[in-house]
C-alpha cells in the first residue's frame, strides 16, 4: 500500500519538544504553521507529507535523531507475498523516489510483524526496489557506504513501514565531535535541554558549570542560529527533488555562552570540538570548579566582550551520576551545586541526571523542580530538572 507521511524520530519523551521546534522552524523557514502531529509513542512525530516541510524538517531540526518519509505500507506477515506487494507498489508509484543507477542501502529495525529475521526482511526489501525499479527501466545497485538513499524497513501496530531516511543516518551526530571525552552527552539531547530550560538567545546567558567536551554550549549557538545542515551531508534531498538553499534562520543570534569546567585538557577538547563546529569564537571557554561559580564571573566575562552583566541566564549541565547510586562523591558533588546555584538568584537552572541525590540535595537548598522529567540518556534511565532559583 503506497504511503505518503513525515516520520520525526526522537529520544522518549521528547514529543512536546519536538512538535514545538517543528512549528518554530516551519514558521520561520516556511512562513506557515504546520499542522498538528499526530504522536507514536513518546518519541514520534508523525505529519501529512510535504515537501517543504520535510526539506525544513531535515535542515534544520536539532532535537530528533531521524526524519523519515514512510513511502509503503504492509500487513503481510511472510516474505513472499511481502515481495509481491512491495513490488506492485513500487513499480505503480508515480513519485520520483529512485533515479536510474542510483546507490541504496536498506535497514530493518524492529520488524517483528513479519515472520523473519532482520537480514530477511533487508534482503526482500532490497530485491523489491531493485525488481521493481527494473520493472521502469531504473536500475539500481547496493551501495552501503554511500548510498543515494537509505531505506529503513520498520514495524509498528499497522505492519512494516517502508520509509526513505531523509537524513542518511542519525541526526544527532553532527560531524564536529574531535573527541567525544568520557560520558559524553548526545548532541540532539543537548537540544532536547536547551529547548526544556526554554533558553532564550535574546536574553538569557547560558553557562554550562561542567561542559565536558563542549556539547550543551555548541549546540547552545546552532540552536540560537539555527544553523542548517550541509547539503552535502543531505544527500537525498537532491535524489528527491526536495533540496533548497539554506542559510540560519536567525543568523544575528549571539548570546552570551560560556563552558567552565576545572580539567585544562578538557576545556582543551572543548575548544577543539568548537572549531570543528565553526563556533570557536562563540563560546567562551572558563577554567572554573562548579564549587567556586559566581555570577561575578559571569559579569566579568560580558563585560570583556562588550556586554551588559547579564540578570538572567540558565545554568545548564549534564553532571555525573557516579558508577553507584549510593556513591558519597555524589553527595558532595550535588550539594556543592546546589550552593553554587543559589548564587545565581532570578536564573534557571537544568540539569540531566540519572541519580537522585541531586533532586535531594536542591530540595534542601532551593526547594522543589519546577519541571521534573523522566529522559533516557542513552541506555541510562536519568531525569531533567529545571529549578528556578
Amino acid at each position: 500500500m503506497i504511503a505518503d507521511e513525515l516520520r520525526i524520530i526522537g529520544s522518549t519523551q521528547t514529543n512536546v519538544v519536538m512538535a514545538a521546534e517543528v512549528t518554530r522552524v516551519a514558521q520561520r523557514a516556511l512562513g506557515a504553521r504546520p499542522p498538528a502531529p499526530r504522536k507514536e509513542g513518546l518519541g514520534q512525530l508523525i505529519y501529512p507529507f510535504d515537501g517543504a516541510l520535510a526539506w525544513a524538517a531535515v535542515t534544520y531540526l536539532r532535537t530528533p535523531t531521524r526524519v523519515l518519509w514512510d513511502v509503503y505500507r504492509s500487513r503481510q506477515t511472510r516474505l513472499e507475498p511481502l515481495y509481491d506487494e512491495l513490488v506492485a507498489d513500487i513499480a505503480g508509484d508515480a513519485r520520483p523516489l529512485i533515479r536510474d543507477r542510483d546507490g541504496i542501502s536498506v535497514e530493518a529495525r524492529r520488524v517483528e510483524v513479519v515472520a523473519a529475521g532482520e537480514r530477511q526482511v533487508v534482503g526482500t526489501v532490497k530485491n523489491a526496489l531493485i525488481d521493481a525499479a527494473a520493472r521502469r527501466g531504473v536500475r539500481l545497485h547496493v551501495d552501503p557506504e554511500r548510498p543515494a538513499t537509505r531505506w529503513v524497513a520498520r514495524g509498528d501496530a499497522s505492519g512494516l513501514v517502508v520509509s526513505i531516511d531523509l537524513g542518511g543516518g542519525s541526526l544527532s551526530q553532527r560531524g564536529w565531535r574531535r573527541d567525544a571525552g568520557e560520558a559524553p552527552l548526545r548532541e540532539h539531547l543537548a537540544a532536547v535541554l536547551l529547548m526544556l530550560g526554554r533558553f532564550d538567545p535574546r536574553r538569557d546567558a547560558l553557562v554550562d558549570p561542567m561542559c565536558g567536551s563542549g556539547t550543551i554550549p555548541i549546540e547552545a549557538i546552532h540552536a540560537a542560529r539555527a544553523t542548517p545542515r550541509p547539503a552535502s551531508a543531505l544527500p537525498a534531498l537532491a535524489v528527491l527533488g526536495l533540496a533548497r538553499p539554506a542559510e540560519p534562520l536567525f543568523p544575528d543570534a549571539a548570546p552570551l555562552v560560556i563552558g567552565c569546567d576545572h580539567d585544562l585538557a578538557v576545556l582543551s577538547v572543548a575548544r577543539d570540538n568548537a572549531r570543528a563546529a565553526g563556533v570557536a569564537g562563540d563560546v567562551v571557554w572558563q577554567r572554573a570548579d562548579v564549587a567556586r561559580l559566581a555570577p561575578g564571573l559571569v559579569a566579568d566575562i560580558a563585560r570583556e566582550r562588550g556586554r551588559p552583566a547579564p540578570t538572567t541566564g540558565l545554568l545548564l549541565a549534564n553532571p555525573p551520576y557516579g558508577e553507584r547510586l549510593d556513591d558519597p562523591g555524589l553527595d558532595e558533588l550535588y550539594a556543592a551545586i546546589a550552593a553554587t546555584c543559589r548564587r545565581f538568584r532570578g536564573w534557571r537552572a537544568g540539569f540531566l541526571v540519572g541519580s537522585p541525590a541531586l533532586e535531594l540535595a536542591f530540595q534542601r537548598a532551593i526547594g522543589r523542580p519546577r519541571i521534573k522529567k523522566p529522559l533516557a540518556n542513552a541506555n541510562l534511565r536519568a531525569y531533567f530538572y529545571l529549578y528556578e532559583l
